[in-house]
């Protein structure tokens, strides 16, 4: 009869009967599957062969020369757990005993007949297999030991309780926090009484309680006092644990945002900056990526900018207003590649009839690396008709080249004083309306940024609430007659937050420009499929041109851009999502983005009680 459940079994038999241990060695060969034993007459052999390792259990006599079978067994446990089996026909309570009280793993008595064989192989398998399974928990235990340890931040254990007593913390704390771990863990120190910020204490307790109670995850924001004295921003992480049914306790990890919070301010501050000079001055900015295609561009002598946007000068030359954009794109080329600003590059163009005043200066990021160029263009050509009006204005475009290329800090931190001013001394309601647009702002020029340097398809996928993606995404129609139909449950998104409300953006603008007069824009999750989908009521799309809708360039209607469905295609791809053209009830468009496993509206599958970092 042979045994499963092992494989590849080293098994040490010692017997001082030579003859008998050739016999029990056919017989744990034969039943126990993968079995390899190696006899041996004295006890001292064994212990030389268990230094080499590789052994899996030992079956031993008890009367024996030199060593008796107990006293083996002592000598191998100062040595190892490995198992020992006992096979010997001294039966005495004496020696079982004895066995016992050395760390015997099983004991088994001679007898005649086959059934002895079959008792001992069975004693045996069943002794590798459990100590082969507990050796393989304490290694699982040991790498998840050394994975908590590795981990940025602090991995905890706490009752589900408002004031977070914690009953594990990892070592991370002392570097978060400042506290050692038994302070925590012993309760001298209370997370929530001592180390959250008085300000945030019991914040989101209510959400943290449901979603626990619903097996979800749940995520907070919040501030804490270190022991220093120092406030950091912190992002917490957790999960309910059940035992029985019953919620036992909280797992979750805590990590240091305030970087990324004091970045996302700069960010959000240089924008606001950027964006004031794209709107107050009269001249024409642009902006372009490393690649040298428009990033931004102002209105100033341009009738569509959004048609020179995601484009060289190179792939504009056919434009009769930018008949010099090859050696534009070529000025781009020396800028990027030599890090070093084109002032004052005056240029004629023919077919206008008109002189410009051009400069350029590489844009870095905090690394110093050129990620795109900034630069400014005005029409010179009253002034190379006047030639004391040619000078002044030449002295005020250097003037202000000067100030774009070397002097944004100082109006930044203009900025920065007056925005902290703001935050003291107006109405908090306005102050978060401010905040939120100028994190909106942040996003976009953060999306692009990571677009251009990373590509489409570098996501930091969350899980977004669709109805806040939605409502966050019709924010920026700019048509009061347009309305906007969905219901409450729509569920959340797996995705990068801020390139969905740029794919929602980007379908209700479509369905905007191409509806009725006063149209009517519906979002619903899909019913049979996962995903959701975006409906018009406009004149439809033809049949012919469906295949074509999602390429860049394509559009339907005279005045159309034809890049708002290729951004939806693009977005989408990037995130491993199908989008699909099909009719709407009665007239209009039906716009389906299926997302599949990986990107589900998932109703409430998912809690949309979490903060943003």
């Amino acid at each position: 009869m042979t045994h499963g459940g092992t494989d590849h079994v080293t098994i040490l038999h010692v017997d001082d009967d030579p003859a008998f241990a050739q016999l029990v060695a056919i017989n744990l060969e034969r039943r126990v599957e993968g079995a390899q034993v190696e006899t041996y007459e004295r006890g001292s052999a064994v212990l030389e062969r268990l230094e080499a390792g590789g052994v899996d259990c030992i079956v031993s006599d008890y009367q024996m020369p030199g060593l008796t079978g107990v006293e083996l067994l002592e000598s191998v446990r100062e040595r190892s757990a490995v198992p020992f089996v006992l096979f010997t026909g001294h039966g005495s309570e004496d020696v079982a005993s004895d066995a016992i009280s050395a760390g015997v793993t099983d004991y088994v008595q001679k007898h005649t007949g086959d059934d002895q064989w079959l008792l001992l192989a069975n004693r045996v398998e069943r002794a590798v297999r459990e100590h082969r399974a507990l050796a393989a928990r304490e290694e699982a235990d040991r790498r998840f030991s050394t994975l908590i340890e590795a981990m940025p931040g602090v991995a905890y254990r706490s009752p589900l309780d408002p004031r977070w007593p914690i009953s594990f913390v990892s070592k991370g704390c002392r570097e978060l926090t400042g506290y050692a771990r038994h302070e925590l863990e012993s309760g001298e120190v209370s997370w929530g009484g001592d180390i959250v910020h008085p300000a945030h204490r019991g914040d989101g307790w209510d959400e943290i309680v449901a979603a626990v109670e619903a097996g979800e995850r749940y995520k907070r924001t919040y501030r804490i006092q270190t022991r220093a004295g120092e406030t950091k921003w912190v992002s917490e992480h957790g999960l309910g644990v059940t035992e029985r049914g019953d919620v036992a306790a909280v797992e979750g990890y805590v990590i240091d945002v305030t970087k990324r919070r004091e970045r996302r301010r700069e960010l959000r501050e240089k924008e606001s900056l950027l964006d004031s000079l794209f709107e107050s001055i009269p001249i024409h900015l642009f902006v372009k990526d490393e690649e040298a295609r428009h990033v931004r561009v102002s209105s100033a002598h341009i009738d569509d900018p959004d048609a020179v946007v995601g484009k060289t000068d190179l792939e504009l030359q056919s434009r009769p207003a930018f008949e010099h954009c090859r050696a534009s794109f070529e000025d781009d080329r020396r800028v990027l590649e030599s890090n070093e600003p084109i002032l004052d590059k005056q240029e004629y163009l023919p077919t206008l009839d008109r002189w410009n005043l051009t400069s350029k200066v590489p844009w870095t990021d905090d690394d110093g690396t050129v990620v795109g160029i900034i630069g400014i263009t005005q029409d010179i050509t009253e002034r190379k008709h006047q030639k004391r009006e040619i000078v002044r204005q030449n002295e005020r475009l250097s003037e202000f080249a000067n100030i774009v290329s070397h002097d944004l800090k100082g109006p930044l931190n203009v900025a920065t004083g007056n925005l902290e001013l703001a935050r003291e001394t107006q109405d908090a309601d306005r102050l978060d309306t401010v905040a939120d647009a100028l994190e909106r702002i942040n996003d976009i020029v953060d999306d692009v940024l990571s677009m251009a340097r990373d590509g489409p398809a570098v996501l930091d996928r969350e899980y977004v609430g669709l109805h806040d993606a939605v409502t966050e995404a019709w924010q920026t129609i700019g048509d009061p007659g347009a309305t906007l139909e969905m219901p409450d449950g729509l569920g959340t998104v797996h995705c990068d937050r801020v390139r969905l409300v740029r794919l929602l953006e980007n379908l209700f603008r479509n369905a905007v420009e191409h509806g009725s007069t006063a149209p009517i824009v519906t979002v619903r999750r899909l019913e049979d499929e996962v995903g959701f989908v975006v409906i018009d009521d406009g004149p439809g799309i033809p049949d012919e041109a469906r295949e074509l809708v999602f390429e860049q360039g394509f559009s339907t209607g005279k005045n159309g851009t034809g890049y708002g469905l290729s951004i939806v295609a693009d977005i989408a791809d990037a995130h491993g999502w199908t989008p699909r053209i099909r009719d709407a009830d009665g007239d209009g468009v039906r716009i389906e983005i299926l997302t599949g496993g990986g990107g589900a509206a998932e109703g409430e599958a998912q809690s949309n009680s979490t903060s943003e970092d």
